[in-house]
């Protein structure tokens, strides 16, 4: 079992977690209109300055406490996020269909396999040599995506959260926390159903012809 040095998992936690407060700030300040970059950069940096707070001070410290780490994945998604906000492109919030799919299917199983609902051992195992055959299916999936130009943003996310994973093994050692965690899969079940709702209401606005 190799795992990340825990200086490292130290900083990884107020980077990671700046990043995700960063974001949902951001998503909620501009969630009704477009607000000025001065405003939005201010705010990231507002939230980088407090959570590079040593210790109790920061709020780092006590998501980690609640929630642990967030995953790879999910810190390059909110980095996106910031990104395309801090530079006026507002696009959609919801997941990527097939990401979000996968990530709410596979933390389900997870989900079922740790309570006990299930006996397959996936999160054990993701510590071990076992894992590398699965990360190598994700990584061949991913790079496909982004070679293909399908999709690319999310491909280059998961390969970069791969990476992450493979030289430095952040977050905790353990594959399936590269790739979920609960703020993560709640965020792809709520991307589903936006997506869902919103797949019915162009269903229901598309006018119905009589033979």
């Amino acid at each position: 079992m190799n795992l990340p040095w825990l200086a490292l998992q130290t900083v990884y936690a107020h980077v990671a977690w700046a990043v995700v407060l960063a974001a949902v700030g951001v998503g909620l300040l501009a969630m009704r209109r477009p607000l000025p970059v001065k405003l939005m950069a201010g705010w990231v940096l507002l939230i980088a300055i407090v959570c590079s707070l040593p210790g109790r001070f920061s709020p780092s410290y006590w998501l980690s406490l609640a929630f642990h780490l967030p995953s790879p994945l999910m810190l390059m998604l909110c980095t996106r996020a910031v990104w395309l906000h801090v530079h006026g492109r507002v696009g959609d919030r919801a997941m990527h269909l097939g990401l979000a799919l996968s990530i709410a299917i596979a933390g389900a199983v997870l989900y079922a396999d740790t309570a006990g609902w299930l006996y397959l051992g996936l999160y054990v195992r993701a510590f071990g040599p076992d894992a590398a055959f699965f990360g190598l299916m994700v990584g061949g999936i991913a790079l496909l995506r982004v070679t293909s130009g399908a999709h690319r943003t999310a491909g280059m996310a998961v390969l970069i959260a791969l990476l992450g994973y493979t030289l430095l093994r952040l977050p905790t050692g353990n594959l399936w926390d590269a790739f979920i965690d609960p703020w993560l899969w709640m965020w792809s079940i709520c991307s589903l159903i936006a997506r869902a709702l919103a797949w019915w209401r162009a269903r229901g606005a598309v006018p119905q012809t009589t033979s």
